[in-house]
């Protein structure tokens, strides 16, 4: 749709920076704001989630593509895994980056000496509307769409005539939202559902429900558990509209790797949510910088 923001002229070529880039961007910092914020107000001391970031970044690209790769057909990784660190071939699998980020953070907060279940309901929220704003760069991108249809009769067109990227189109009924992209990374020149777009404002108001019930949660675990089972749900209903080309679709004769690995998210939530509804709420006490902090300008600012 309008997958590069701008090109810059540099003594190597042209070097383009990509609208998804930009908004993967925005999605990690907005989430990490939200983990900020919130830590705090459990007696999380923020400044020990930084490194908590940082993971989230390498674990989840390590995650992402491998999952990909994992679960992908027609590529070369089973011949050559060295493809893997090929950037310019394959993608990225979401989930996996999750999954990844996920199970390295929990090493880190027992490292860390930081309640676990405690920074899981923080940062579940936080990676949900990260998801949210990173499907709207797949969007600009024109990967991660959904299945070829027919433009449907009294269709909407959204975007200006003159707008050469694509065009997106609203429709009263199902399947309410369609698109057609010129020049993305994926299909192009052929009309199909806007999953991104689906995902982008589903995952919006799980970000919004999560964040409501974290107000209100009566048990450590209890937000982090729904966020999985919630979107365990959800993705294998958006993955079912997919039409991307490189998917794995062999599993169990018809499930693609996203939908099974939906599948262990979800009765993991479950599983938390049973064990751990009759514990209740931990103790919290908000945390407060020291005065040696205050005083040598180390202690969080936001």
């Amino acid at each position: 749709m309008f997958p590069t923001l701008y090109k810059m002229q540099t003594p190597m070529g042209e070097l383009p920076y990509n609208t998804w880039g930009l908004l993967l961007t925005v999605a990690f910092f907005a989430a990490a704001l939200v983990v900020h914020r919130r830590s705090a107000r459990v007696g999380i001391d923020p400044d020990k989630m930084v490194g908590l970031y940082v993971i989230a970044i390498v674990a989840g690209l390590a995650g992402a593509r491998l999952l990909h790769y994992l679960g992908a057909k027609g590529t070369e990784f089973y011949d050559n895994p060295m493809v893997y660190f090929d950037l310019s071939k394959g993608g990225f699998a979401v989930l996996g980056g999750v999954i990844g980020a996920a199970l390295l953070g929990i090493l880190y907060g027992f490292v860390r000496g930081i309640p676990v279940l405690k920074m899981a309901d923080v940062v579940a929220p936080a990676v949900i509307l990260g998801m949210s704003i990173g499907r709207v760069g797949c969007f600009f991108a024109g990967c991660c769409h959904g299945r070829s249809v027919d433009l449907p009769e009294g269709a909407l067109a959204l975007l200006p005539e003159a707008f050469t990227g694509g065009q997106l189109w609203f429709v009263a009924g199902p399947p309410f939202l369609v698109e057609l992209t010129r020049h993305g990374v994926g299909t192009n020149n052929q009309i199909v559902l806007a999953t991104q777009v689906y995902d982008a404002v589903v995952l919006g108001g799980l970000f919004a429900i999560l964040s409501w019930l974290w107000h209100r949660r009566l048990f450590d675990g209890q937000v982090s558990g729904t966020a999985m089972v919630l979107y365990g749900i959800w993705r294998p209903i958006v993955e079912s509209l997919r039409g991307d080309e490189i998917r794995g679709t062999d599993h169990f004769g018809a499930l693609t790797t996203s939908q099974v690995a939906s599948i262990g998210v979800l009765v993991a939530g479950l599983l938390l949510l049973v064990v751990r509804f009759r514990f209740g709420v931990a103790k919290e006490t908000p945390f407060a910088p020291s005065e040696e902090d205050l005083t040598s300008g180390s202690a969080p600012r936001i």
